[in-house]
């Protein structure tokens, strides 16, 4: 009931767009420009004043905040989706960590040594707080542990020295 509720308000709001708000947006975002075009006509305009400013010199209230692209409810069926960049570039371990490759391993080879070509081969722990946040962005199906046939990362799926991820021993 609640699921459905949801999405119809996410499909209203979504569709919902009055042609008054947008009108007024593209006059607040292009007014310079318009005022800019016409210099020379003497018509009233219907701008307001602050719009004569640049918006380049106002501050962008849209890049303060980082995007990470999380749809918290989806149009259809209101539910949480997986941000499909996590999944391409990151393998979660059974553990709860996350490892990925180095970025631009594949880049400029000739120029690096033999040394650094070594350690771009190898792969990389993400911290706890890289780690939480990639958890917030996939759903619980994909923080399951997964057990695939010939997995190449089934060593580092265990981690029994630390006393948290310790696995349990059963006493028949």
């Amino acid at each position: 009931m609640l699921r459905s509720l949801v999405a119809g308000a996410m499909r209203s709001v979504c569709r919902a767009q009055p042609a008054l708000a947008l009108q007024q947006t593209q006059r607040n975002f292009f007014g310079h420009l318009i005022a800019a075009s016409s210099p020379a006509q003497n018509k009233i305009s219907l701008l307001p004043a602050r719009s004569l400013t640049p918006t380049l010199l106002q501050p962008a209230v849209l890049d303060a905040f980082p995007a990470r692209s999380v749809t918290k409810f989806s149009l259809i069926k209101g539910k949480r989706k997986s941000v499909k960049a996590v999944l391409k570039r990151f393998k979660r371990l059974d553990w709860g960590a996350w490892i990925r490759t180095h970025s631009g391993r594949h880049k400029k080879m000739f120029k690096k040594s033999p040394e650094l070509r070594r350690r771009l081969r190898q792969h990389v722990f993400t911290n706890a707080t890289q780690s939480w946040l990639l958890d917030k962005m996939v759903t619980s199906y994909w923080r399951r542990p997964k057990h695939y046939i010939d997995d190449p990362y089934s060593p580092y799926h265990k981690r029994d020295e630390y006393f948290a991820t310790k696995s349990k021993t059963f006493k028949v």
